[in-house]
């Protein structure tokens, strides 16, 4: 018999002869060509799935493991796949990679550069009042950040995390019993202080750590088992922005001030405290927010026919997360110079009546701004199926199909506590996205579908081979392509191998890259570059054309024993 025994750590699926059963290969080949077929067609797909999960063999198989379940992460990918574990068994992981983003910013469209220019060669504006510092310049992240329990967002180097669990199989055997810590979500990344992409996120982190998650599989016959687990979740978001509004209404107010403050004699409002450069800083913003405990579910089930086929199906429930924090404003001082001169006139306060009347009010000129932050989200829900063939008894094909409903983000909504200066205006603009007390960054993502493809091939009693290929089309939808998460189009490409040092335990080792680009022409995203002036939330780069690439490499390792 070749291969590692079926019931070992590293979740190999065996190949045995089928006595008085007359299977060809050519058979288990239409199962394979009938699944591609089906799946052949284009899909949208994944933002961040499964990636730092952190399980070697999954990564190198393209995450096609549904109907294959490795070890003790079945309780993510499929807690059925727990029933395969014998006795007492442990499992360390290291998961380490980086998550570079570039953003190329060119030139205005024409329509935008031609207003400019116009407006710089007509001689009323100040020296270097056009001088955009992000135009023709490129941004590049410096390393991760995570949104860490007890710490806060901290910044790293590169991605890097220890994880781990454990089962147990009781010896009359049926139940087997685990729990597993894994991340199912941590995306982040910072840039230097004078960066031009700090203008949409200095730093950012989306973060969901499991740290719990209490799971069983039962065996119900030879051919059938099902599973299910608790998840007990961390989940955290930061965000550091700078943040600058190159509206057209910047050029109106400075119009106006040189029409007022150039004329001789007292001006008929003072305006003239300070000229507010149309690229100029308005403030930076900086959130943080958690909730310490979220709970959610997976279900599984796998259904061997045959021993040279395994189907599999896993629901993952969708999780909610009430995270609350703190955050801080710090407005600018050229906009503090330009409201606070304003607050005492007499046309400023007849406006500010007027506009209360409709529930708005004009800026106080506060220089900072600190209270509580809220922000509600939703983990969504996920299925897969898949199925595990055994062309021959050295070689294995896996392919999965799955769906994410990512339409349960449509937007980061954030609550302030206190009233923000800036958002005052933007309330007025753009009701829909702001309050003075809110901010919604619309995202606008769309439910998902992708399928994955795996092979392992067993080299030698002690040795798997294993590549995997996942196309994962873009969750964002053209309209909703934002440089705030460029995650574009690509192709995810694994590799890896498991390796036996002795009858108890197993090596794991993985790697996967992940490429993708996204052009963003000038006016194209509502949450970047649009030159709607009624989209003051949020576009620092209005008409600029804007690419986006990132890269990902991750390393992944696992280690698992029985005891």
């Amino acid at each position: 018999m070749c291969g590692f025994p079926q019931g070992r750590p590293g979740g190999f699926f065996v190949s045995k002869k089928v006595s008085g059963i007359s299977v060809s290969a050519m058979s288990r080949g239409g199962i394979i060509a009938l699944g591609l077929i089906s799946l052949s067609q284009e899909c949208a797909a994944v933002l961040t799935d499964n990636l730092t999960i952190g399980n070697a063999k999954a990564i190198s198989l393209g995450h096609a493991v549904t109907a294959d379940p490795p070890g003790i992460d079945s309780i993510h990918y499929n807690p059925a796949g727990l029933s395969r574990l014998k006795g007492r068994q442990t499992q360390y992981k290291l998961i380490t990679g980086t998550f570079d983003v570039e953003l190329e910013f060119g030139d205005s469209i024409p329509k935008v550069q031609t207003f400019l220019d116009n407006k710089e060669n007509s001689g009323s504006f100040p020296d270097g009042y056009f001088d955009d510092e992000a135009k023709n310049t490129t941004s590049k992240t410096e390393g991760a950040t995570l949104m860490l329990p007890f710490v806060g967002m901290t910044d790293l180097p590169m991605l890097i995390g220890p994880m781990g669990g454990s089962s147990y199989t009781p010896p009359m055997g049926g139940l087997t019993f685990a729990t597993n810590v894994y991340a199912p979500l941590a995306v982040g990344f910072n840039r230097a202080a004078d960066d031009p992409g700090r203008f949409i996120g200095e730093r950012l982190s989306l973060f969901k750590l499991t740290y719990f998650a209490p799971s069983f599989a039962y065996q119900v016959n030879d051919s059938l088992s099902i599973g299910a687990s608790m998840n007990f979740s961390y989940a955290g978001v930061g965000l550091d922005l700078t943040f600058r509004g190159p509206h057209s209404g910047i050029v109106g107010l400075t119009e106006m001030q040189q029409g007022i403050c150039n004329v001789e004699g007292e001006p008929i409002i003072n305006l003239c405290g300070s000229n507010l450069g149309l690229y100029d800083e308005l403030g930076e913003l900086s959130v943080e927010v958690e909730d310490p405990l979220t709970v959610g579910f997976n279900l599984g089930a796998l259904w061997s026919p045959v021993e040279w086929l395994t189907l599999g199906l896993v629901y993952q429930s969708p999780v909610s997360m009430e995270m609350e924090g703190e955050f801080t404003w710090k407005s600018a001082e050229v906009w503090t110079s330009l409201i606070n001169p304003l607050i005492d006139e007499p046309v400023f306060g007849a406006t500010n009546n007027l506009l209360g009347l409709l529930g708005w009010s004009l800026p106080e000129g506060k220089a900072n701004h600190e209270g509580k932050a809220k922000l509600d989200m939703e983990m969504p829900e996920h299925y897969a199926v898949g199925f595990s063939v055994m062309l021959t008894p050295s070689l294995k094909v896996n392919m999965d199909y799955k769906f994410t409903a990512w339409s349960a983000w449509p937007e980061l909504p954030i609550e302030f506590s206190e009233p923000i200066d800036v958002l005052r205006i933007a309330e007025i603009i753009q009701p829909d996205v702001a309050t003075r007390q809110s901010v919604a960054f619309p995202f606008g993502l769309e439910d998902s579908w992708n399928y994955a493809l795996g092979i392992e091939y067993q080299f030698s009693d002690s040795l798997a081979l294993r590549m995997g290929y996942e196309p994962r089309a873009s969750s964002v939808p053209k309209e909703s392509e934002t440089p705030l998460l460029p995650i574009g189009d690509g192709t995810l490409y694994g590799l890896g191998f498991a390796y036996q040092w002795d009858s108890d335990s197993i090596l794991d080792v993985g790697i996967g890259y992940l490429k993708t680009e996204v052009d963003m022409k000038g006016g194209e995203s509502r949450l970047g570059n649009s030159t709607d002036p009624t989209l003051v939330i949020y576009n620092p780069y209005p008409g600029t054309d804007i690419t986006a690439r990132m890269n990902t490499f991750l390393f992944e390792l696992s280690y698992h024993t029985k005891q």
